[in-house]
């Protein structure tokens, strides 16, 4: 279970007014849910930054309100500022922890190819897979082995590891991880190509001047 925490205090301050908070390091969100009323609160923004950066993206956070209340909830939504990317706005969905949720988890890959060679490159198809778990069984992020990647062999969802409550939603065949011939390798096999369409191609044996001249 994620142990992501972030500390909060109820708020008053509303529509154009939360301007204030913001130039006092404070971020306005709001928590609300199937079996919770909607409950306007306010974060430090630099904890906030740090939750986000540590999986708050997807994990659960357990936000801790002045005065008692605790919230277990998911980063459904955040708003920045589109020039100074400063927080604007944050949405938390409180979860129930019986209920499975669906979420996006990045996906990062470990070790390197053994079939990495020059004129092959890597490559990355999919940043994140969406899964079904319950907000406990949710991990932080998940680890892809891609030692064994080769030209001919992709990484898909039906690849990715098994781990205990959770389940990978989408195709099966969709590729996560890959590897692509570069320009110069796919331009040395044309010519190659080119090369063999080349060669002229014997038809038959020539005559030789003796079987001319009993012809004649």
């Amino acid at each position: 279970m994620s142990d992501l925490k972030i500390d909060a205090f109820p708020r008053t301050v509303t529509r154009r007014k939360v301007r204030q908070l913001r130039r006092a390091g404070l971020v306005p969100v709001i928590v609300y849910g199937e079996a919770t009323q909607p409950v306007n609160l306010q974060v430090r923004s630099r904890e906030l930054e740090r939750v986000l950066q540590h999986g708050g993206h997807s994990q659960l956070v357990t936000v801790s309100v002045e005065g008692g209340d605790t919230h277990n909830i998911l980063v459904k939504e955040i708003q920045r500022d589109p020039v100074s990317r400063a927080f604007l706005h944050a949405d938390f969905y409180a979860v129930n922890m019986s209920e499975e949720q669906e979420v996006s988890v990045t996906v990062n890959s470990i070790g390197r190819p053994e079939a990495l060679a020059a004129g092959l490159m890597f490559y990355q198809h999919l940043d994140a897979v969406h899964i079904r778990a319950l907000p406990s069984d949710i991990p932080a992020e998940i680890e892809v082995d891609i030692s064994g990647l080769d030209l001919e062999n992709p990484i898909t969802i039906a690849d990715l590891p098994a781990i205990p409550g959770v389940t990978y939603l989408g195709e099966s065949d969709e590729i996560i991880f890959g590897m692509i011939a570069t320009r110069a390798e796919e331009e040395e096999e044309e010519e190659a190509e080119e090369e063999e369409m080349a060669e002229p191609e014997v038809l038959g044996r020539g005559k030789t001047e003796e079987e001319e001249g009993e012809e004649e």
